[in-house]
């Protein structure tokens, strides 16, 4: 059990204390415990996340806490939540039909109000509510549900999976889809027993199941976990047959086999021609040169330029560097891009995978980071320099290791979108674009779960190619 520093519903009321075992690949990676108290006053409801793993050889822990107060109705009274890899911590409560919000990630401090949406409830509430669902006879419920992790409300959609269900009919158990809102594809399953509790969840990203398991208290004294466990290496999608040395690849088209349906807007990108669409499979021509004209009008690129809490693009810092930056360079468009990303480039010394989520000015500030500081440095003195931008994630290959890797990279827009890396790894620019939203707000945990899980389980390989 998590001792809480949020005050209790009532003084005994029921509580349960459930702990679980966290496996990614079948590796274990951690445990996690919730204790839950509920009574007429309303809920009390902790929870305790603690991951190790590596990242290309990197040792990295994770450490998760989060507690919450609501009412009996399921609205947030207080909130807290704390976590240690990305160096964060998030803080919300209501007062009246107003959410008072703050996240701090690193020295970036976010502060903001926003009305209570009517009928959301927090987590702890919508698990209630989930359990209620599961012990009637209803196909479907939909739920907007508080994340105090991203600061907003998200519409999730558990569809009752009959033929699973079927199968473990001798069980008394019930499994569930779940959806995120307009989602073709489950962002996870969760097994319920015949008293409503989720016994396991699995979520699936890329090749690897995430699985989070219910076990006995005594149980945790046994569990031993695996230390060299690379969450990376893991995760990568082999790629037979593709054509080396990568440096003379002028193009390459792969075709893409997805266990489930594939997502339904076009895979296209400045980079990446969808060719072909079947029932569970997509044909992609991936060029080193720009070979997708996708444009924006006006007001669609000035959403490009906005600051966030992430890209803080109005900060006197950053703002001073783009402009010394478009100084030397003396030019406002594709060149000035290039720069700017060889400044980040060159500005980021302490390059390694150890680091969690950082903000732009974070990132200017140590000169530390992996792909992703790269990235958000990279976008907030794009937007900066009045050039729209916006962050990318997708797999890149790896020509040492033979396959393709989680990755993140940018896009600016110079009369057109063109795909642009600062980050000097030994990853080819020839690379699959998954997720390219417009705000770095929409990078959360969930969101690039999501993003990732529509290419979950997927398969590549090479069809044709062409060299230089």
């Amino acid at each position: 059990m998590v001792a809480s520093s949020l005050s209790p519903a009532t003084s005994g009321d029921p509580e349960t204390d459930t702990w679980y075992v966290v496996r990614i690949g079948g590796a274990t990676v951690g445990t996690a415990s919730e204790s839950l108290v509920s009574g007429t006053g309303g809920v009390v409801f902790s929870a305790h996340l603690s991951v190790r793993f590596t990242r290309l050889g990197t040792p990295l822990s994770m450490m998760v806490l989060t507690e919450e107060v609501s009412d009996p109705s399921g609205r947030l009274l207080r909130s807290r939540m704390e976590s240690s890899l990305s160096n964060s911590s998030s803080t919300a409560s209501l007062d009246g039909d107003s959410v008072r919000y703050e996240s701090r990630v690193g020295r970036t401090l976010d502060r903001r109000a926003f009305a209570w949406e009517p009928g959301a409830a927090t987590e702890a509430g919508a698990a209630l509510a989930l359990r209620a669902w599961v012990g009637g006879s209803a196909a479907d419920t939909t739920m907007t549900i508080f994340d105090i992790g991203e600061g907003g409300f998200r519409v999730q959609r558990f569809v009752r999976n009959p033929d699973a269900t079927a199968e473990m009919a001798n069980t008394g158990r019930v499994v569930v889809d779940e959806y995120d809102a307009g989602a073709q594809s489950p962002s996870s399953t969760i097994w319920f027993d015949e008293s409503g509790d989720a016994v396991r969840t699995v979520v699936r990203q890329l090749g690897v199941e995430i699985a989070i398991e219910k076990i006995n208290a005594d149980e945790l004294d046994t569990i031993e976990i695996e230390p060299d466990f690379d969450i990376i290496r893991q995760s990568m999608v082999d790629c037979a047959g593709f054509p080396r040395p990568v440096s003379r690849v002028k193009d390459v088209t792969l075709r893409l086999e997805f266990s489930g349906l594939p997502p339904v807007a076009t895979m296209a990108g400045p980079n990446q021609e969808e060719t072909l669409r079947e029932d569970h499979a997509v044909e992609l021509r991936l060029s080193r040169g720009t070979t997708v004209r996708m444009t924006e009008d006006e007001g669609s690129q000035a959403r490009f330029l906005q600051p966030d809490r992430f890209v803080q693009s109005n900060n006197p810092t950053l703002r001073a560097v783009a402009d010394s930056i478009r100084t030397v360079t003396g030019d406002r468009d594709w060149n000035l891009a290039r720069d700017i990303a060889a400044w980040v480039n060159g500005h980021i010394e302490h390059k390694g995978m150890e680091h969690g989520y950082a903000s732009a000015l974070d990132v200017y500030r140590t000169r530390a980071g992996d792909c992703t500081e790269h990235s958000l440095l990279t976008v907030a003195l794009l937007r900066a320099s009045g050039i729209p931008a916006r962050p990318v994630v997708g797999l890149a290959y790896s020509e040492g290791d033979g396959a393709f890797v989680g990755h993140m990279w940018v896009e600016a827009y110079v009369g057109q979108w063109r795909t642009l890396d600062a980050l000097d790894l030994d990853l080819d620019p020839i690379r699959l674009r998954v997720h390219a939203p417009e705000s770095s707000e929409s990078l959360g945990e969930r969101d690039l779960l999501s993003a990732y899980g529509a290419v979950a389980g997927v398969s590549v390989s090479v069809i044709d190619y062409h060299l230089n």
